[in-house]
């Protein structure tokens, strides 16, 4: 049984009528293309069904198009929707997302952590399994890989983070119970740890 030929960037270029330095600019969304070529240069990949090969373009370019992204609990609907957002948004980037799960309690985040800056990822996101370590930002550091920290408060103080701001809305929730009458306010939940829990103590 005879095997498929492998689909190259040469096919494409020669299925679009332009060079490979053309489909190679359109691939990894730099230069200056126009939109018919850039349209007629993605209708050949799709047509002949290219896959880019990500790690030789990260070796040529130092860019893979993929973004690790570890997650605390993917059983959770508030970390389901936080996924599925962030790779809708990275793909219309053209890039791809590297999805792990950490643990509740972040106890593989060093692990998974590790895996995706070998894996030759452009940059990670740490939805909720925020750790302690400063082996996170050393590894990060060495690899010269940026990394965000989504929904959870982070130990490591000069990394980005997007998140809600805890103190404020405690703030505004206990001046609404104080507003309304209530004099004797206690707050439960989250462990002694958790700096989302001291943020609203």
């Amino acid at each position: 049984m005879a095997t498929a030929k492998k689909i190259t960037i040469h096919d494409v270029a020669l299925a679009a009528g332009v060079s490979v330095s053309t489909v190679s600019l359109v691939l990894s969304g730099k230069g200056r293309i126009s939109t018919a070529t850039g349209e007629r240069v993605n209708a050949a990949i799709e047509e002949l069904g290219f896959v880019r090969n990500r790690q030789a373009s990260a070796l040529r370019g130092g860019q893979s198009g993929v973004i690790g992204l570890i997650v605390r609990d993917l059983s959770a609907p508030f970390y389901a929707e936080l996924t599925a957002g962030l790779t809708e948004a990275l793909e219309a980037q053209g890039r791809m997302v590297f999805l792990l799960h950490g643990g509740k309690d972040g106890e593989q985040l060093a692990q998974r952590f590790s895996l995706l800056l070998n894996q030759g990822v452009d940059g990670v996101v740490i939805a909720g399994a925020a750790g302690s370590s400063d082996d996170l930002r050393r590894m990060a550091e060495e690899k010269a890989i940026p990394v965000i920290f989504a929904s959870r408060a982070s130990y490591l103080d000069d990394v980005d983070t997007v998140r809600p701001d805890n103190m404020q809305a405690a703030q505004l929730l206990t001046e609404h119970l104080i507003r309304n009458g209530h004099q004797r306010i206690a707050w439960l939940g989250g462990q002694s740890s958790s700096l989302t829990r001291a943020e609203r103590v």
